[in-house]
C-alpha cells in the first residue's frame, strides 16, 4: 500500500483530515471530532448528513442518494456523508444545518478577524508626588502627564471618578492607569492595568438576549451567555409589549426594570466567572429591534404602535450607562447604533455589517429569521430591507406542544413515505417533551414530501399515524404516550389503511392543523418580504447570487425543507450560507472598533426602507406565500 495519505480539506470549519486509507465519509468525519448528524446511523435514508464534494470531478450519486437527494442537488455536488467513500484528495463543505447544534454553536461564534481599536483605550502613568508650593490640581497633572507621554489630550473627567480621584491616586503611590474615553477620563485605577481592558456586547432579542463578554486589548471573545427576556411575561409578540408600556408611565418604568435588572444579572454572573468587577467593564454596547430600544431607553413608543410607525431615535447614541441603571465602570458608556426605521432596528444593521453584504458584489439576501423576520437585498449598490411579522411559531410560542430549542425538543422529523411513520430527533437524544421551531418546520415538510396534507395545509388522510383531538380535528403523533421514540411498528399506532382513528392521547406530541396553519402564516409573511423585494429591485430568484440565512434560530432550520414549503423561494442550496447570530457577531465588532462603528453609521444611511403593508399587492403575496410548495 502506498504511503501517500489522503488529504480531506473540510470547510468551512477549516479542519484537515489525512486518511491512511479510504474510508466511509461519515466516519472518517465523525473520527476527525466533528459532530454531523445522522438519524438513521449511517442507512442512507435520513438525508440529514449532507455534504458538498467542491472538486470539478465527483462521484456519480448512488442508488439512495439519487432517493433523496434533488437533481439540483446532485449536479451541484451535494452528497451523503455516509454514502461517500473518501479515498482521493478532496475539499468537502459541511453546511450548518448537516452539524449537531453544539458544533454549529461553534460555527456561529466565528467572525471576521478586526484589529482591535476601541473606543476606550487605557494609559498607565507616574506621577511625581505633590511638593510643597506645588498648588497644581491633580486632575490637571494627569492631563499634563498624558499630554507629555502619550499625546492625549483630555477635555473632562466623569463626575463619579473625578470624586474618586484623590484617594485613588495617593492609596496606589502614584502610580496610576488612566481610561479614556474621546478625550474623557471614564476610569482611574490603581498601578499598571493596561492588558486588563474589557467590554459588553448585547443583541438585546424580543425572545433572547445574547450577552457576550469581549477582551478589547485582543479583541478576543471570552465568554458569552444567552437569557430568555424577561419581558415575555408581558407579551410574546412585540405589539402585545408597547401595548402595556403605552397604559401608564409606572408600565413604561416596569417593563424597562425587568430587563435592566436580568441584563445586570447575568452580566455580573460573566464578570465572576472570570475573576471581573462590573468596575472593570468599560464599555457597552447594545443592538436590538427598534421597539426592544425604545423600551430599554424609556422612550415613548405611541408612535411605533401605528402606521407609519416612527421611530424616535435616528442618530446613534451614546449613554451613560449608571444613567438607565446598568452596572458597569462608573463613568462607562453603552453606545447604541440608530434603527433604520419603524420595525427594522439596530440589530438588522449589525447583521448586514457582520455578514458583510453591503461589500459583497452582485444580488444578495439576507434573512435575519426570528419572532420579527428582517430581510434585506442588495441589488448592485442599492440595498433595501423590510421587516415581516412572523410571529413566535418558530420560538415554539401557538404550537399546541410548541417548546424552546432545550433537550428533549423534537428538532428533526423525516417520515416514512411507505407508512406515513416517523422517525425523530430530540435535542441532546433525550425522550422527547415537546417540538421546537426546526422540528415543526421539518414536520410541516416531511408531512407535505409524504403526501399526508395538501399544499393548502389541510391533512389529506386519516390512515396511519393521525388521530383525533377532542374537537374531533385530525392531529399527526411524532411521539405517543409514554415516551417512546416512536419507531415503525409501533403497535400504538394504527397501520396504514386502518378505518379505526384514534383519539389523540393527553401525553401524546402531535403536530396539530392549527400548528400547521401558525407555519404557514409565518412562513407566508417571510416569503411575501422576499417576493416584494425581488420584485421591488426587478430581480428574479435566478438572477440571486447568494442568500445568507442569520439569526439564532437560523441556524437550525434546513434550507432544503424552508425551500420545500415554499418559505424560501428555489435558490441553489451551494448558494446559501447560514451565519448564526449574525446581529451578536456585529455587536462584538462594534465593541471592539471605532471603524466599524463608522462603517455601520454609513451603511445605515444607504439602507432603502419599504413598508410592506402599504406595498401595493403585499396580501395577494401574502396569501401566495401561506401555500405550501
Amino acid at each position: 500500500m502506498s504511503d501517500k495519505k489522503i488529504k480531506i480539506d473540510i470547510q468551512p470549519i477549516g479542519k484537515r483530515m489525512l486518511l491512511n486509507e479510504p474510508a466511509n465519509g461519515l466516519k472518517s468525519i465523525l473520527d476527525a471530532g466533528i459532530e454531523i448528524k445522522s438519524v438513521c446511523a449511517g442507512k442512507g435514508t435520513c438525508g440529514k448528513c449532507r455534504i458538498m464534494v467542491l472538486d470539478k470531478e465527483k462521484k456519480r450519486a448512488n442508488k439512495k442518494e439519487l432517493e433523496i437527494l434533488t437533481p439540483g442537488e446532485i449536479s451541484s455536488g451535494v452528497r451523503l456523508a455516509c454514502q461517500q467513500i473518501f479515498d482521493r484528495d478532496l475539499t468537502v463543505y459541511i453546511p450548518s444545518s448537516s452539524l449537531s447544534e453544539k458544533q454549529k454553536l461553534q460555527i456561529a461564534g466565528e467572525e471576521e478577524l478586526i484589529k482591535p481599536d476601541p473606543i476606550c483605550k487605557k494609559y498607565f502613568i507616574k506621577l511625581k508626588r505633590t511638593e510643597s508650593g506645588n498648588a497644581q490640581a491633580d486632575f490637571n497633572r494627569i492631563k499634563n502627564a498624558l499630554k507629555e507621554k502619550y499625546n492625549i489630550i483630555i477635555d473632562s473627567i466623569d463626575q463619579k471618578v473625578l470624586a474618586e480621584m484623590t484617594s485613588i491616586i495617593r492609596k496606589n503611590l502614584w502610580e496610576i492607569t488612566i481610561t479614556v474615553r474621546d478625550h474623557e477620563i471614564i476610569l482611574i485605577e490603581g498601578r499598571d492595568r493596561t492588558a486588563s481592558n474589557h467590554g459588553l456586547a448585547i443583541d438585546l432579542g424580543t425572545t433572547k438576549i445574547a450577552i457576550f463578554l469581549v477582551d478589547l486589548v485582543t479583541g478576543e471573545t471570552i465568554d458569552s451567555k444567552g437569557i430568555i427576556n424577561p419581558q415575555i411575561i408581558y407579551g410574546e409578540d412585540v405589539m402585545s409589549r408597547l401595548n402595556f408600556a403605552i397604559q401608564s408611565k409606572d408600565n413604561a418604568k416596569k417593563i424597562r426594570k425587568i430587563v435592566i435588572d436580568k441584563i445586570n444579572e447575568a452580566a455580573g454572573e460573566i464578570c465572576r466567572r472570570n475573576n471581573l468587577t462590573d468596575k472593570e467593564i468599560t464599555e457597552m454596547t447594545v443592538v436590538g429591534n427598534t421597539a426592544m430600544l425604545h423600551l430599554f431607553l424609556e422612550l415613548p413608543v405611541n408612535k411605533l404602535c401605528l402606521s407609519p410607525f416612527v421611530s424616535s431615535i435616528k442618530e446613534s447614541m451614546d449613554i451613560k450607562a449608571r444613567d438607565i441603571g446598568i452596572k458597569i465602570t462608573a463613568g462607562g458608556y453603552i453606545f447604541l447604533l440608530p434603527p433604520i426605521a419603524g420595525f427594522i432596528g439596530s440589530d438588522h444593521l449589525a447583521m448586514i455589517l457582520a455578514a458583510g453584504i453591503h461589500r459583497r458584489k452582485g444580488n444578495y439576501l439576507g434573512i435575519d429569521v426570528g419572532t420579527n423576520t428582517e430581510i434585506v437585498f442588495k441589488a448592485g449598490e442599492e440595498i433595501t430591507s423590510v421587516s415581516t411579522a412572523s410571529g413566535p411559531a418558530f420560538e415554539g410560542a401557538h404550537i399546541k406542544h410548541g417548546m424552546r430549542a432545550a433537550p428533549g425538543a423534537i428538532e428533526r422529523v423525516i417520515i416514512d413515505p411507505g407508512t406515513g411513520l416517523p422517525s425523530i430527533q430530540t435535542i441532546d437524544d433525550k425522550e422527547p417533551v415537546g417540538i421546537c421551531g426546526s422540528g415543526i418546520l421539518d414536520a410541516v415538510a416531511a408531512l407535505l414530501k409524504a403526501g399526508l396534507i395538501d399544499k393548502k395545509g389541510k391533512f389529506k388522510t386519516d390512515s396511519g399515524n393521525i388521530c383525533r383531538d377532542s374537537k374531533g380535528e385530525s392531529n399527526y403523533i411524532l411521539a405517543p404516550s409514554g415516551g417512546s421514540r416512536n419507531k415503525q411498528g409501533d403497535k400504538s399506532i394504527p397501520e396504514t389503511g386502518s378505518s379505526f382513528i384514534p383519539q389523540c392521547g393527553e401525553k401524546d406530541i402531535s403536530i396539530s392543523q392549527k400548528d400547521i396553519v401558525e407555519i404557514q402564516l409565518a412562513k407566508g409573511a417571510i416569503r411575501a418580504g422576499i417576493e416584494i423585494l425581488l420584485e421591488h429591485s426587478g430581480i428574479n430568484v435566478r438572477e440571486i447570487d447568494g442568500t445568507i440565512i442569520a439569526g439564532a434560530f437560523g441556524s437550525y432550520i434546513d434550507p432544503k425543507n424552508v425551500i420545500d414549503i415554499g418559505m424560501f423561494p428555489g435558490i441553489p442550496l451551494k448558494k446559501i450560507r447560514q451565519v448564526g447570530n449574525a446581529a451578536g457577531v456585529g455587536a462584538r465588532m462594534i465593541l471592539i472598533s471605532k471603524k466599524q462603528r463608522t462603517d455601520a453609521e454609513k451603511i445605515a444611511k444607504k439602507i432603502n426602507y419599504l413598508e410592506l403593508v402599504s406595498y401595493p399587492g403585499f396580501d395577494d403575496h401574502f396569501i401566495n406565500g401561506m401555500q405550501l410548495s
